[in-house]
């Protein structure tokens, strides 16, 4: 079986607790994610807007995503881009999931992709919280263990899966609450 495939967009990866999420999903091979470099570009302005993270601690973020994930950098083609009848903002992020024949795009913007004209070129547009509860229900154990193992690499302070949970709960209700069972 396929696993799923999905572009991932920059609102999603602005959060450090739900990128670690979708990337440990990814490395338990419960999905495959893909990002370009302008959705990558749009992370970095959005955490330099914030003031919260030097340029500096931007740059080791999103070189230990690619390093995580050295196959999720995908490309596509301004023609392609231009194709889209979406907005300007997103075209970039809809044709990407084109090319790359993903399933869905993960984001929080769902608004900004309008549902029928995605479903047309074969892609679903997904909430972060409709990802992760889809995945738990076709693989539980996996997602659990994926689960496990962030909270195993927290050490400095420690981090318990209910505590993780907990800070899910905001985003990613439907997904929390399978896990809780």
């Amino acid at each position: 079986m396929r696993s799923h495939v999905s572009v991932i967009d920059s609102n999603v990866l602005y959060s450090v607790e739900l990128t670690d999420l979708f990337l440990t999903f990814a490395t338990h091979r419960l999905i495959q994610l893909h990002w370009s470099d302008a959705i990558l570009e749009e992370v970095r302005r959005s955490l330099l807007r914030t003031g919260r993270l030097s340029p500096p601690l931007i740059n080791y973020r999103l070189a230990a995503m690619e390093r995580a994930l050295p196959n999720a950098l995908a490309s596509v083609s301004e023609d392609e881009v231009r194709r889209m009848q979406i907005s300007n903002n997103d075209r970039h992020v809809l044709a990407l999931a084109v090319v790359s024949a993903a399933d869905s795009i993960i984001t929080f913007n769902v608004r900004d992709f309008p549902r029928d004209y995605c479903q047309n070129l074969g892609v679903a547009i997904l909430t972060p919280d409709e990802t992760a509860a889809e995945l738990a229900s076709h693989d539980l154990a996996g997602v659990t263990n994926a689960v496990h193992e962030i909270a195993h690499r927290r050490r400095n302070p420690s981090v318990s899966v209910g505590e993780l949970l907990v800070r899910w709960e905001m985003h990613l209700p439907s997904f929390v609450a399978a896990m809780r069972g």
